[in-house]
């Protein structure tokens, strides 16, 4: 029996409108991890893609997108944020940030507020969300963002312009410039003995969150050890550790167990 044609084109029309599930595009073979160049606008932006050791290519895995401080670089944020060892299920990408327009020999560095740097980095992640997605078995509701010192602040400035694409935040010795979207998951990190970013600017980060999460009780903060919010609308977490703006190892496991018990929406 034949299907009739006006038929068969509105079935292609109904299939052509449906959102590709997830895993769907799925390649058979596994990914295999390095350095990535995507070009972005006009410029060309890198990135180091890791892969699981038991990631098949077959079932969707969680990313994590991990932003370095300025004046450093991806292999750096590697060697402190180890989350292939703390989360082994889940595709890590690591970014490389740019020196400023017109500042010869420049650090790299992310953009701190919305606007700024024509949001070249925004356009950044959603070129690597974009990436990630089409090339690789990867959960569109599973993406999560951490940053560390000036990627905390960048990471800041996608809570407020691109939420709707990630499940949750880790901000590590930052701050924020701008109101966050909406509610998310949000651990944030911060030492007592802070001078290049102040132990008060994570407080402040944490108050604006504790208030787009309508937390009925903020977590604790001044003291050594990590505090969680009570009654939020979204998980809310204050780790205090008794240091300066050096990275806080200890952080990553926080992370990780924060991410991992995120429910895709």
């Amino acid at each position: 029996m034949k299907i009739p044609w006006d038929i068969l084109a509105l079935l292609l029309a109904l299939s052509l409108a449906l959102p590709r599930a997830a895993g769907a595009a799925c390649p058979d073979t596994p990914a295999q991890s390095g350095p990535i160049d995507i070009k972005v606008g006009t410029a060309i932006r890198t990135f180091v893609f890791r892969v699981p050791s038991g990631y098949d290519g077959k079932s969707p895995a969680p990313v994590v997108i991990a932003f370095h401080p300025g004046g450093s670089n991806a292999q750096y944020m590697q060697a402190r944020f180890n989350i292939s060892k703390a989360w082994p299920e889940a595709l890590a990408l690591f970014p490389e940030g740019l020196g400023r327009t017109n500042e010869a020999g420049a650090r790299p560095s992310w953009q701190t507020k919305q606007g700024e740097t024509d949001n070249r980095d925004i356009a950044f992640f959603d070129a690597m969300r974009a990436w990630v997605l089409e090339k690789h078995c990867a959960d569109e509701k599973r993406i999560f963002v951490m940053g560390y010192s000036n990627g905390a602040m960048l990471s800041s400035v996608l809570a407020c312009e691109r939420a709707k694409d990630i499940a949750a935040f880790a901000l590590l010795s930052g701050r924020i410039n701008c109101e966050p979207a909406v509610a998310r998951p949000v651990i944030i990190g911060h030492g007592l003995q802070d001078v290049t970013v102040a132990y008060d600017q994570g407080v402040t980060m944490m108050q604006a969150w504790s208030a787009k999460n309508s937390c009925a009780k903020p977590p604790a903060v001044g003291a050594v050890g990590c505090s969680a919010a009570t009654s939020c609308s979204a998980a809310l977490v204050m780790c205090t550790h008794g240091g300066g703006h050096e990275y806080d190892l200890g952080f990553t496991a926080e992370v990780a167990n924060m991410f991992k018990s995120v429910k895709p929406q």
